[in-house]
């Protein structure tokens, strides 16, 4: 478990590096635009398209970030957890971590699936002079970070519950609910 929470946190410093050079980026090239429009009255036009597609993998990678097993910001679905006593509300939200872990295992067969579409169409960001295909592949790579860490919540979880099961066991093998 501690080799996985180490690849974990080499790909979370990897994406925060993305992020911070995005952000910084998608500043300074508005910044500019915003400058060259009002000052200048002229503007590029790769720069509105640039900002789109940084925006669009600036949010894909912040929504990664946020599945972090140390981050554990993502939204999560409350179903029945502040209704149900310990351990049966943990056991729900691990199950429900597992779900969105399977979900975007899922998502990844899709993403890729459009990534080879549009790398077969060829068609060409005409602003950027980069093909389609390019930006695309962010989804399938955040996808897959993103399955990789709510795995990891979901492997946390059962082990969190299994070490409080056992030391709120009592002398009967019951477990006391606190």
């Amino acid at each position: 478990m501690k080799l996985l929470l180490k690849i974990e946190k080499i790909i979370y410093n990897i994406e925060l590096a993305i992020i911070v050079i995005l952000l910084l980026s998608l500043s300074v090239s508005a910044f500019a635009q915003v400058i060259m429009r009002n000052i200048f009255s002229h503007s590029v036009m790769w720069i509105t398209a640039y900002d789109s597609v940084n925006m669009l993998v600036l949010a894909l990678f912040g929504a990664s970030i946020a599945t972090s097993t140390f981050e554990r910001s993502h939204i999560n679905i409350d179903l029945l957890q502040g209704y149900l006593p310990f351990p049966y509300n943990k056991y729900v939200s691990a199950a429900l971590t597992l779900i969105a872990s399977a979900a975007c295992v899922w998502f990844i067969f899709i993403s890729s699936h459009y990534v080879k579409i549009t790398y077969n169409v060829g068609k060409i960001e005409e602003a950027l002079h980069t093909p389609e295909w390019v930006f695309v592949l962010a989804f399938p790579v955040c996808f897959c970070s993103m399955a990789f860490k709510f795995f990891l919540c979901f492997i946390k979880d059962i082990i969190d519950i299994r070490e409080k099961v056992n030391s709120h066991q009592g002398d009967n093998g019951t477990i006391k609910l606190v």
